[in-house]
């Protein structure tokens, strides 16, 4: 049983590194790939993007001009990447706006709505 935990226990070590730091996150990556012909990597881009808590000052613009994708799962998924951005993302409020009012997806305007009101209360409050 002892031999068991040893190789469980090496396995898992060698899976995740040694005390290894994480590789650094690639922002300009995924930045790019909000440009790629698969819209399935777009929205993993938006996603992730959302996901890393980024200072780069090219992620909300990014993010703003993933607003005008053809695919709707892409426009959702960079407005609740948006929302995570806080107080960055105000200058995406009049699109999300005109999204919540136009977009031809009801799940994009009602996420584009949602965006606005809370970009507004955090715009108040901050």
């Amino acid at each position: 049983m002892r031999r068991i935990h040893i190789l469980v226990g090496f396995s898992i070590v060698s899976l995740i590194g040694c005390g290894k730091a994480p590789p650094p996150t690639r922002v300009n990556y995924w930045v790019e790939a909000l440009r790629a012909s698969d819209a399935k990597v777009r929205k993993k881009a938006a996603f992730t993007l959302g996901n890393l808590n980024a200072t780069n000052s090219a992620v909300a613009p990014a993010l703003q001009e993933a607003l005008r994708d053809t695919d709707a799962a892409v426009r959702r998924e960079a407005i609740l990447a948006l929302m995570k951005c806080g107080s960055v993302a105000v200058d995406a409020l009049p699109s999300l706006t005109d999204m919540s009012q136009r977009d031809p997806d009801s799940l994009v305007r009602t996420c584009a709505a949602k965006a606005v009101r809370r970009l507004k209360e955090g715009k108040r409050s901050g």
